[in-house]
């Protein structure tokens, strides 16, 4: 199985390859809360990398924001991390 792993606002973050996250201390995958993929521009109002991209080409999710639906809520990642507009790093598949 690939992991999706990113870090955001210098937390990691793993995505499996259906779009459950595992971050903030969960100890598994969590199936309520799914990555969508992500942007580079902050006014865009849709997804530009889509998740099968990012596992394809994870470099592509470096610069984005992220998007995710949260019990059923769609969600563009946002707020401030240092003074900035924080973005996703860092980037990369591993099999598990």
């Amino acid at each position: 199985m690939q992991i999706l792993n990113f870090r955001f606002r210098g937390k990691l973050y793993q995505v499996n390859e259906l779009g459950h996250i595992k971050a903030n201390g969960l100890n598994d995958f969590s199936a309520n809360w799914l990555f969508l993929g992500g942007h580079k521009h902050h006014w865009a109002g849709y997804i530009g990398v889509p998740l099968a991209e990012c596992f394809n080409h994870p470099e592509k999710l470096n610069g984005c924001l992220g998007w995710d639906r949260d019990h059923g809520t769609l969600r563009r990642w946002g707020g401030r991390w240092n003074g900035k507009l924080p973005r996703i790093t860092s980037a990369h598949i591993t099999i598990v």
